[in-house]
């Protein structure tokens, strides 16, 4: 069978990274990128052997020869990216948050079901081993009935007054940055883990940096800020939030995330208490999963491909001990994705269990109701 061809639009940080684990795929060819900065898309299709590079996305989709399209572009042009997309014939993987509110998700949602598309989102931390390994312990009936859960997502990226990103512009991010950012990721995970729905939510979403200087040349995600050439502009979208959220069996727990968390890179952790035991997941050491008793010693779960569940054992890529990483979970999903479109295009059956467009929107939804519930002053039911 021919080499699935894909196209991807926006090629800043993510969209770096996808092009470094698309090509760690068999039966996957990169036959085009799309940027509107021309020196970043070239410096990208020079470095993984690009053929074609587009100024914009409308380009890449016409291409007939593009059969799938990753969007790596920023919040504002997810659901026209996406939308085109779908109406071309093409499949889709995206990046999160999937649009600018569920308004629009729900709109990509009903295109991708109404034209057949195999859709992915990219919450690429559920696909640590030991995350895997969480969620089939609990689907197995290990941890029993979910009583509550705590976390938090903490990075210090955005520490200076001089950090400055797009994601802090509403006219790009849309209606919340942090919350949407980092919080989509956690949400995902709660829902994941425990295999039950967010509801409700009571958040607070605040800014700790009202002004920032902005680089009068623009800046992408990440980079370092600098007075030189810069401006001062008053921000409105949150760089903190914290969160209350009921499950729909009737779970609370709590959720903490904040940007400008002097010292903490990338500080993401779930613990998750049950009727029967409790796993506590944390990104500073992604390999262990530890397991809380009351009546026993407690465990360290190392992941491992020969001592998890059969259906986990696939996603610990190396033999135990060797530690995998951020860009293996990324891996781990694009793997799952495109072997499931291989089934699909020689006719075949397959499994598309990993986060989709429903996912994307389902994230959404809960973004809507935090920050509806932040302007109301008061608990927000998750709209259906």
């Amino acid at each position: 069978m021919s080499r699935i061809k894909v196209g991807l639009v926006g090629t800043g940080y993510i969209g770096q990274v996808h092009l470094e684990m698309l090509r760690r795929l068999g039966g996957v060819e990169v036959v085009a990128v799309a940027d509107p900065n021309e020196e970043l898309a070239k410096a990208a299709a020079e470095r993984f052997a690009v053929g074609k590079v587009y100024a914009g996305a409308d380009e890449l989709v016409a291409d007939p020869a593009v059969e799938v399209v990753h969007d790596c572009a920023p919040n504002n042009v997810h659901f026209d990216v996406n939308a085109k997309a779908i109406q071309a014939g093409k499949e889709v993987l995206s990046e999160k948050p999937l649009a600018l509110d569920a308004r629009e998700s729900g709109r990509l949602l009903d295109l991708a079901e109404k034209h057949g598309t195999l859709t992915a989102i990219d919450f690429c931390y559920r696909y640590y081993p030991v995350v895997q390994e969480a969620a089939a312990r609990a689907r197995r009936g290990d941890l029993g009935e979910v009583r509550a859960f705590v976390g938090h997502f903490l990075q210090d990226w955005l520490f200076f007054e001089t950090d400055y990103t797009w994601r802090l512009d509403p006219r790009v991010a849309g209606q919340a940055n942090v919350i949407a950012d980092l919080g989509s990721h956690w949400f995902d995970l709660v829902q994941f883990v425990t295999g039950q729905k967010i509801v409700e939510v009571m958040a607070e979403l605040h800014t700790c940096l009202p002004t920032r200087r902005r680089p009068k040349g623009g800046v992408l995600s990440f980079g370092a800020g600098g007075a030189g050439g810069s401006e001062e502009v008053a921000i409105t979208l949150d760089d903190y939030a914290s969160v209350f959220l009921k499950l729909a069996n009737g779970a609370r727990g709590n959720f903490t995330t904040c940007q400008a968390a002097a010292g903490r890179k990338v500080d993401l952790e779930l613990q998750v208490f049950g009727s029967k035991e409790s796993y506590a997941w944390s990104h500073v050491r992604p390999n262990e999963l530890w397991i809380g008793h009351r009546e026993k010693a407690n465990e360290v779960f190392y992941e491992s491909p020969q001592m998890q569940a059969g259906e986990t054992r696939r996603y610990a890529l190396l033999p135990t001990g060797h530690p995998i990483g951020y860009h293996d979970a990324v891996f781990n999903l694009f793997r799952d994705y495109y072997e499931a479109l291989a089934a699909k295009r020689a006719g075949k059956p397959f499994r598309a269990d990993f986060p989709d467009f429903r996912t994307g929107h389902e994230m959404m939804r809960v973004i809507d109701a935090a920050v509806e519930s932040d302007r109301a002053g008061r608990w927000a039911r998750v709209r259906i």
